[in-house]
């Protein structure tokens, strides 16, 4: 996926999540039971000062420097300046850039891709209390599958987690367009190939279906053959 899109999707996400809570701060979050949209706002607003400092630090060392502290009250627009900002400087930078990451790549096109997807998430979140989706373009979701499984999936990106994978083989068939994927348990580690393949369990959606499933999400239009156990483990495992 090329930085372009990257950059204008993440815009798009942030954007419609913004307008979709505008007054609406005490509201739950459907599929987040123990979040507000206040909560929301404090969490992606971290998130995104967060990654601006360590973008502006242009540092290759783990940062040290504390989570930014979200305000008592207008969280919404605070959250709304920290996109901007990191925004900004996304922009401003190379994307091969050397910076510290918590991936395997040590770059500032890993923050892009990262935030991109992160916020595509948080975006579907905030529109369950509308109940109104827009279209996710089907290869940035796909593209979000693929930095799901090479990144959060994986011990790489969280050496201290310990990884309790599912007793059973997972196929993702995407519907909306190519994307196939064979995800097999290998003790504290996974095997991934990316082909037409049987698992102890398939999982057929459109992409934004299979990504936010793999988040934790329940999506309404995804079919399931196998072990529905197996499937169920499988989507409970996002950080």
């Amino acid at each position: 996926m090329n930085t372009d899109s990257l950059l204008e999707s993440l815009e798009l996400f942030g954007n419609r999540m913004f307008t979709v809570t505008d007054g609406k701060d005490s509201e739950a979050i459907k599929e987040c039971p123990d979040w507000s949209v206040n909560d929301l706002m404090a969490h992606v607003g971290t998130v995104y000062g967060w990654v601006t400092s360590i973008i502006e630090s242009g540092s290759l060392e783990r940062p040290t420097t504390p989570f930014p502290t979200p305000p008592e009250n207008d969280k919404r627009e605070w959250a709304m300046n920290k996109l901007s900002t990191l925004l900004k400087r996304l922009r401003e930078s190379d994307p091969i850039t050397p910076v510290w990451t918590f991936g395997k790549d040590q770059n500032v096109g890993f923050f892009i891709r990262r935030m991109t997807h992160e916020t595509l998430i948080h975006m579907r979140d905030a529109e369950s209390i509308i109940d109104e989706f827009i279209e996710v373009d089907g290869d940035v979701a796909c593209d979000g599958i693929d930095e799901y499984i090479d990144g959060a999936l994986q011990r790489s990106m969280n050496p201290n987690k310990e990884f309790l994978y599912p007793d059973g083989s997972i196929h993702l068939h995407r519907t909306d367009g190519e994307g196939e994927w064979l995800i097999e348990p290998s003790g504290k580690e996974i095997v991934v190939s990316r082909q037409h393949a049987k698992g102890d369990v398939a999982v057929r959606g459109s992409a934004i279906s299979l990504l936010l499933y793999l988040w934790g999400r329940e999506p309404q239009d995804l079919e399931i053959f196998g072990d529905v156990k197996i499937a169920a483990a499988w989507g409970g495992l996002a950080p």
